[in-house]
């Protein structure tokens, strides 16, 4: 994923300082239209490096201002909607306006900055290096801080590669990575690596211990005041309109991803009158067109837009082994091995436009929906150290959750649990989403708990902006024309569908497994397979990746981790041999862990590209 690197040192072997930094950026080169660079100040200590797609927001670093003393890398973008028009940000280009805003705020320029970003500014006249983030923390930077440096990165392998002590699991981030499937309070699956908290400046100078503070805290959006449910509205739409441009810019680089949902709905509801998108699209699974594929189509033609259909081919599951180590290695382990399909419909969308724009984090934004849960697995798998650290993971778990519900969806659920998605996604693509706009997370706090509840406003939201829109159905039946009858047995159906594919899937209790290959059954399958979904992990690891489910658990060194229990290990694995029970959720997180130990801990980190690093 493009991102940043680098280090911040007191040795003065500027020789040892290019060869590490060589050695980090190599990491983080996954794919040839990558383009990066370096830029270093060895009497400053300070190893810089960046990786970006060719089309990103910035795309000209460094970039230094006039008087030559200030130094901005930046990866990421600004989407300032204030400034916005037709042409660009004022005409300017984004580097230039970045360092203008440091130049006329200093530090506090941070407060304007809008999107998903991470960066580092020397400033040569006040002798300090500034490391910070995006207020949500989604752009990640990972760190590791020893006696003699702080090193950085956007990935966490760019220091694995370089700081050999961290190559090992750290206890506390693998109960939580077990329980709720991500590390949680800025801790990692890796030792003595962290990361940065969202909203951070750090400012580092010579002879000093760095200042680590924070610019944003959510606090401030915490103490606005509850207005009334139309008072809400208006400013909602209002802030729609107003901030939707910036994400529909440069038309002819944008695709937009639609679902059958509320959110890519409300996106193309009220879309700028620009030209049209580079495409709109849509992904589709191996079954039958799911609901997303038949209404998205419909959604776009109606806005006279061409849709595409990105399908599952028979390539994904010949080649799934190859898929699931990328997927390790690209997300540093926060994706486990069932979201494989993301970076597989990432490379083909990216043929048909280099940025995404996803409806993706409206549902946790603006209707409190949560998928973020505590489960916690089979004790027996498991030595009694790591049955310690899932308890500390329900501790932790109940003290995150126990803040506002805006909070935490746009500072923890999103920057946590939701991001191996994206950070698959964004090895590929540049990917926005309107739903994190600084300006509507913060609109959010004063709406009416009632109305974060529910998708009335989102509906309302719809029929006004484009009242022709709101005559399609969704997904899950809401909206479109016919009698309020017909509209709940539509509902009820498309929710019967919903539920009965679920359980088929994740869902399916143990004891119903036993019925799994029976005729009947598989006939039962093809009526509700595929309405919904276009990700079946329980049933692929049952049919189409079973072998390479077996070999990958029947694997010896898999079998002897440290933090296993060998004799219930091992029934796990006869149990998918012999196709009984659901162990979907237990598989695909071990099988996920055994890939980060053979190529983030175990690998030999090899140079694969030779990087040039410049005085």
């Amino acid at each position: 994923m493009p991102g940043i690197v680098g280090f911040i040192t007191r040795n003065p072997d500027s020789g040892q300082g290019k060869a590490q930094l060589a050695a980090m950026l190599d990491c983080m080169l996954h794919e040839s239209f990558y383009v990066h660079g370096t830029y270093i100040l060895p009497e400053h200590g300070c190893y810089l490096g960046w990786v970006s797609h060719p089309d990103a927001f910035v795309n000209l670093n460094p970039i230094v201002n006039r008087a030559g003393d200030k130094i901005l890398i930046f990866s990421g973008e600004h989407l300032d909607h204030d400034s916005f028009d037709s042409s660009g940000h004022n005409g300017q280009k984004p580097g230039t306006h970045l360092i203008n805003l440091y130049e006329t705020k200093g530090e506090k320029f941070l407060l304007d900055l809008n999107g998903w970003f991470a960066g580092v500014l020397v400033d040569l006249s006040q002798q300090t290096i500034l490391l910070f983030n995006d207020r949500f923390g989604i752009h990640r930077v990972y760190y590791h801080e020893d006696d003699d440096s702080f090193a950085f990165a956007s990935e966490a392998k760019a220091i694995l590669s370089v700081r050999p002590e961290t190559r090992s699991l750290d206890t506390r981030g693998l109960g939580e990575f077990l329980t709720v499937g991500t590390t949680l309070q800025n801790r990692t699956l890796f030792s003595k690596i962290f990361l940065l908290p969202g909203g951070s400046a750090w400012t580092f100078a010579r002879a000093s211990e760095p200042s680590k503070r924070r610019y944003f805290n959510p606090a401030t959006c915490e103490q606005q005041p509850v207005i009334d449910a139309e008072s809400f509205y208006d400013r909602l739409r209002s802030a729609m309109a107003r901030l939707l441009p910036a994400y529909f810019y440069p038309a002819n680089d944008v695709g937009v991803s639609l679902t059958g949902g509320l959110d890519t709905r409300m996106m193309m509801a009220g879309r700028p009158p620009l030209d049209d998108v580079a495409a709109c699209y849509t992904y589709g699974g191996v079954y039958r067109p799911c609901f997303d594929v038949q209404i998205a189509a419909e959604i776009a033609a109606t806005c006279g837009q061409r849709h595409h259909v990105i399908p599952m081919g028979a390539d994904f599951f010949r080649n799934f082994a190859t898929l699931a180590n990328e997927t390790v290695w690209l997300t540093d382990g926060c994706l486990n091995i069932c979201g494989t399909h993301e970076v597989y419909f990432s490379r083909l969308a990216r043929q048909l436009a280099p940025i995404r724009v996803t409806g993706n984090y409206g549902s946790e934004i603006l209707r409190s929906v949560c998928t973020f849960k505590y489960i916690r697995p089979s004790e027996r798998l498991f030595d009694d150290e790591i049955i310690l650290s899932l308890d500390q993971a329900k501790d932790s778990f109940s003290q995150i959750s126990a803040v506002h519900p805006v909070s935490f969806a746009a500072f923890e659920q999103i920057p946590w649990q939701l991001y191996g998605h994206l950070a698959a996604a964004q090895s590929q693509l540049t990917v926005r989403s309107p739903y994190t706009d600084n300006d509507l997370v913060s609109l959010m706090y004063q709406a009416p708990p009632e109305l974060r509840r529910g998708k009335e406003i989102s509906l309302r939201l719809i029929s006004e902006m484009s009242p022709i829109l709101a005559r399609i159905r969704t997904d899950l039946g809401y909206g479109g024309n016919g009698t309020r009858l017909m509209s709940l047995l539509r509902q009820a159906h498309r929710y019967v569908l919903f539920k009965a594919e679920w359980y088929y899937n994740l869902g399916m209790p143990d004891w119903l497994t036993r019925f799994d290959h029976n005729a009947l059954a598989r006939r039962l399958e093809t009526l509700f397979i595929g309405t919904h979904k276009i990700d079946h992990y329980r049933l692929w690891f049952r049919d189409q990746l079973f072998r390479y489910i077996d070999e990958v658990l029947s694997d010896g060194p898999a079998s002897t981790r440290p933090y296993l229990n060998r004799h219930y290990y091992e029934g796990l694995t006869k149990a998918h041999r012999e196709r009984t029970g659901n162990h979907v959720n237990e598989i695909s997180k071990l099988v996920t862990l055994e890939l980060i130990q053979r190529s983030l801990l175990s690998g030999d980190y090899v140079r694969r590209t030779r990087v040039a690093v410049d005085s």
